[in-house]
């Protein structure tokens, strides 16, 4: 059965409590994913509801006046209460559930973590992003900028891992995953070919791609077709879209 997902003039499904949230989603959005991750990750029970971010519920904007994913939205005594952007829930989940933790113990280990997470969004997100809508004259700056950013994160991961801090799974795993999954799928959208070495990041990915929590945030609309296949068509029917306009 394929995925419903709710659109202009659907009705607003009832929102969960604080303990078991509704997290607003799409299937395709990376930086959904990070949530959704980071839900798995803690057991976090929530409900999940797909929007379609091209024709947005009416009832969406009053929990998120950006209309964007990732959202968490739950109502208790005081009202109905909302959150959004996806660093900014992870830390949230981290903070409000029970369950394994996402951040170290230690200070400046956290600090460290969020460091990355950080330097990640500097150097890698804006890489991607240029790499993918880059025109043909401009793609191969913009592909040599994301092999160096690539580069830059194969040296920033921990040396021992196996995961993005260290030992243990963290909210720099949950947050730089869903980007270098969608890396991996640059050479069948734009013919882009990730630079040769990279072995951390590779053992890295390995890793984090069987973890239970990235398996779970893995769910194709169309149950008949895999979730890749679709990711591309998705993202070229985006393209065409921004190139026609």
């Amino acid at each position: 059965m394929a995925t419903e997902v709710l659109s202009k003039g659907s009705t607003q499904p009832e929102l969960g409590t604080f303990d078991a949230p509704t997290f607003i989603t799409t299937w395709n959005c990376p930086y959904a994913q990070r949530t959704w991750i980071a839900l798995n990750e803690k057991g976090v029970k929530y409900n999940r509801v797909f929007v379609d971010l091209k024709e947005k519920p009416e009832w969406f904007f009053p929990l998120n006046p950006y209309g964007r994913v990732p959202t968490l939205a739950w109502k208790d005594g005081r009202g109905t209460h909302s959150l959004y952007e996806s660093l900014i829930c992870n830390e949230f989940v981290e903070d409000a559930f029970e369950g394994p933790s996402l951040l170290p113990e230690d200070p400046v280990q956290r600090a460290q973590v969020r460091l990355l997470i950080d330097q990640f969004g500097a150097k890698v997100g804006p890489a991607f992003g240029k790499a993918i809508f880059a025109s043909e004259d401009e793609a191969p700056a913009a592909g040599k900028a994301l092999g160096e950013a690539l580069t830059w994160l194969d040296s920033a991961l921990d040396p021992t891992g196996p995961y993005a801090a260290g030992a243990n799974f963290t909210l720099a795993d949950a947050a730089l995953t869903p980007f270098v999954i969608r890396v991996s799928l640059l050479q069948g959208l734009i013919g882009y070919k990730v630079p040769e070495g990279l072995d951390r990041v590779k053992a890295w990915q390995a890793v984090v791609l069987d973890r239970q929590s990235v398996k779970d945030s893995i769910v194709p609309p169309d149950p008949s077709k895999g979730w890749e296949e679709q990711l591309l068509e998705s993202y070229r029917a985006y393209l065409a879209s921004r190139r026609a306009a």
